[in-house]
């Protein structure tokens, strides 16, 4: 009779259970990155004198952190930190976010990952950023104890430089934006680059921090990237239920929209695309908000932008 050892040994003819026993978690330490994650954090403000629910959302937001203590002290940042041993990088994002600012149970999401050397002056740190939606009506925010305080910042993203070049083996793009992040104290802003490759069929994308002003570590990259995945996602996903109150009408909607596009949409076109064809939102029939003067939509538990594939 053959015996059959089905346990697998490595080269040094060791089992997993004896290699797990003799590891030591430090070997690395010296060597490895350190991680991070860090939140951005958007909401839809409005005019304070607005007198129409069409004009509710007319500004996309973003929470910034200014730093209490070096690196970067006195500049703004996005609410985040280090991610703790043993602790789930997802759970990370939730708690630095409830700690620094107070905010909790809202949409959030991992949008991309940021290792770059030189990105921290302090070690190498590899971040993972997550964007999260908030209705801004339920907001207090407070800032925590490693920050000096939190505020709410206007934010602007445009386009200003575009070339691209095509050739044999396909094209190059490169495209810089201007990301303004503003309130009624403080200005701030950073210039980013996207430079979009295609050889051979293969398409390669990558962020470049040109300038930063006011913005602490390469946030001004992070945000800018967020704000352009949260503009290319709001037409397929119901994410944008995360900027909205349950109840709302189609001007309300619409302008919600133009907030995050910072591009004005005709009523026609918005509702053909909104509710003709992608079913995402439907007419809501509690008789008690018939005191709304136009109807209301909420969005539909029942779509799904899978169906869209």
């Amino acid at each position: 009779m053959n015996i059959v050892d089905d346990e697998i040994r490595n080269a040094q003819g060791l089992t997993e259970e004896e290699f797990l026993r003799q590891y030591d978690p430090d070997k690395y330490a010296f060597s490895n990155p350190a991680v991070t994650a860090d939140i951005i954090l958007f909401t839809l403000t409005g005019d304070d004198t607005a007198g129409s629910d069409a004009e509710a959302f007319r500004h996309l937001q973003v929470l910034m952190i200014k730093r209490g203590d070096h690196p970067f002290m006195g500049k703004w940042a996005l609410p985040g930190g280090f991610v703790e041993r043993n602790e789930d990088v997802d759970e990370a994002a939730k708690r630095e976010l409830k700690e620094e600012t107070g905010v909790e149970d809202v949409y959030l999401e991992q949008l991309h990952t940021w290792g770059g050397p030189g990105r921290d002056p302090r070690t190498h740190v590899v971040s993972v950023s997550y964007m999260a939606l908030v209705d801004g009506s339920r907001l207090n925010i407070t800032a925590g104890d490693d920050a000096s305080d939190a505020k709410w910042f206007k934010a602007d993203l445009k386009v200003i430089n575009h070339k691209k070049q095509v050739n044999d083996d396909g094209f190059v793009s490169e495209k810089e934006y201007e990301l303004t992040l503003s309130n009624e104290y403080n200005r701030l802003s950073g210039v980013i680059k996207v430079i979009r490759l295609m050889k051979n069929g293969i398409i390669r994308t990558s962020y470049k921090l040109v300038s930063a002003h006011g913005i602490a570590f390469d946030h001004s990259l992070i945000i800018t990237y967020a704000i352009l995945q949260l503009r290319k996602k709001i037409w397929y996903t119901p994410m944008i239920s995360g900027l909205m109150p349950k109840y709302f009408t189609l001007g309300h909607l619409k302008k919600a929209y133009e907030a995050v596009l910072n591009t004005e949409l005709t009523m026609e076109n918005f509702r053909e695309k909104i509710i003709k064809t992608s079913e995402m939102i439907i007419k809501e029939d509690d008789t008690s908000l018939d005191c709304m003067p136009d109807t209301v939509y909420m969005f539909n538990p029942e779509w799904d932008e899978h169906d869209l594939l």
